[in-house]
Formats: structure tokens, sequence, C-alpha cells
């Protein structure tokens, strides 16, 4: 569960999220199977690495301290993961 909530709040899927999901009005977006079968999700060894970072992030949610190094943390993982370029991970993050 760690991974999947770690991928869901990721950069790579607010990218995804943007490109596939139609926008409706007032800048929502239209969430359906169909446009959620084109986001690929990889398989991961490591989970409990994931439970962990996402543990530590609701801790400093909780009181109130930064989680942007984080959640940088988890970004590049998955940047390795899905073997993404400077240039994949630049549009990304623009």
């Amino acid at each position: 569960m760690g991974y999947l909530t770690a991928f869901l709040n990721s950069s790579i899927f607010k990218f995804a999220f943007k490109e596939y999901f139609p926008e409706l009005l007032g800048e929502t977006r239209e969430l359906r199977k169909v446009f959620f079968e084109n986001v690929t999700v990889k398989p991961v060894t490591n989970e409990s690495w994931y439970e962990k970072k996402v543990s530590l992030i609701t801790d400093h949610k909780k009181k109130g301290l930064p989680t942007s190094d984080i959640e940088r943390e988890i970004d590049e993982q998955l940047f390795a993961l899905y073997g993404l370029t400077q240039k994949d991970i630049a549009l990304i993050n623009s």
C-alpha cells in the first residue's frame, strides 16, 4: 500500500493526471477507469522502503514539519524505476 500511495502522490502521477485525465469545468479532472488504465504502475521489490517514506511523511505532516525532501527522494526513486532521462524529468518538473 505504501508504494501505491507514494506513486499516486508523486510528480510522475501528477504529470500523468494532467496528461491523461480530461479536464472538466473549474479545473477538475474526470476520474474514470478508462483513464486510469492509461497510467502504468510498475511493480517494485522494495515495497517496505516506500511504506517507511509514506509513514515518515505522515508523521512530518502531523508535526507541521516540511516533507519536500522526502517527497523528492520518492520522486527520484520512481524516476529511476521508470528509467526516465533528465529531459523527461525536466518535463515532469516543469
